[in-house]
């Protein structure tokens, strides 16, 4: 007879078999990356975030966050939950212990699977189908496209002149950043990307991490107009959004990505020299494969070589009336 407990925030009980049995290799995360960007999150539910065990052992767990607009961003909150993981031995167990939580859920609140502050997943995984049959068989729906990530080797790449021109124009320049700059980038991202971006790299990347020569900034003068947020396998203390595949990607791996402009110099194919200062960034520091995460960008990232390895269908149970 099965039972279903609150997760253990300390994580005492079998996780690496309910995931290796849900997810392929390719998806694999050691158990402390699990706890640190789980139950260690600011936006962790523990009253939405269960473990099902029976005679034998864990069968199934699953994972909620809050949706961190409002809680972490200063930003309208939208009321989601977001299934931050879920996985089980058998379809059963999934199938029990997703009731479950569905149950506990108040039906006025959208759940997301994934996509959730230090996430995992921005929807399913292609190669998951039970997983996806069991949310759509209670309640999710497919929301648009696929999200990808994409991937090339950055040892045979070769930055093309004409890539660069655009930052010959005015008082441009492209630096990694320092200490130094932290006023600078906190500005930039309050005027151009407050929210999930600034959070995430001013905040985690920059001043929890220390990690402020990761991100490459595009510099008009005193003021910074754009960034490239970088990742790589020899300096990055705690891999995040698709950099959290480490253990697939390997030695020598990189992350480049999220990436943006200022409004005052869209237009002008800045972005696609930043992001190519970005991969250079990475080529010198001797990343060879490097990640691209949860873009429907594919043509545009195609251009510098980069192809789909990863694909994610997004879904959500929408809010229902009580």
């Amino acid at each position: 007879m099965s039972k279903i407990l609150p997760l253990d925030p300390k994580f005492e009980f079998d996780i690496k078999f309910c995931w290796e049995r849900t997810y392929p290799p390719k998806f694999y995360v050691s158990e402390n990356l699990l706890r640190l960007k789980l139950v260690n999150d600011k936006t962790f539910l523990p009253d939405h975030s269960f473990s099902l065990h029976n005679s034998t052992g864990t069968k199934a767990f699953i994972c909620a966050k809050t949706d961190p607009y409002g809680t972490l961003f200063g930003e309208p909150n939208l009321n989601r939950i977001h299934i931050s993981t879920f996985a089980f031995a058998q379809r059963r167990h999934g199938e029990e212990l997703l009731k479950h939580f569905l149950n506990e859920i108040p039906k006025n609140r959208p759940v997301v699977f994934g996509q959730d502050q230090g996430h995992f997943f921005p929807g399913v995984p292609e190669e998951c189908p039970e997983l996806l049959n069991l949310l759509l068989a209670n309640g999710f729906e497919k929301q648009g496209e696929f999200a990808n990530d994409l991937e090339r080797d950055l040892g045979e790449f070769q930055v093309k002149p004409d890539w660069l021109t655009p930052l010959g124009a005015g008082d441009l320049q492209v630096k990694t950043c320092s200490p130094s700059d932290i006023h600078a980038l906190k500005e930039f991202f309050a005027r151009e990307f407050p929210g999930r971006w600034e959070y995430d790299t001013v905040v985690e990347k920059c001043q929890m991490w220390n990690e402020y020569d990761e991100i490459v900034a595009l510099w008009q003068g005193d003021t910074i107009e754009g960034f490239a947020y970088t990742q790589s396998s020899e300096t990055t203390k705690v891999p995040t959004a698709g950099f959290v595949w480490i253990h697939d990607l390997g030695p020598k791996s990189g992350a480049l990505g999220p990436i943006g402009v200022s409004k005052k110099v869209r237009g002008q194919k800045l972005g696609g020299a930043l992001l190519v200062a970005g991969l250079d960034h990475l080529k010198r520091l001797g990343v060879r494969r490097c990640i691209i995460d949860w873009t429907s960008l594919t043509d545009f990232y195609g251009k510098y070589g980069f192809r789909v390895n990863r694909r994610y269908q997004p879904v959500t149970r929408p809010a229902q009336s009580e």
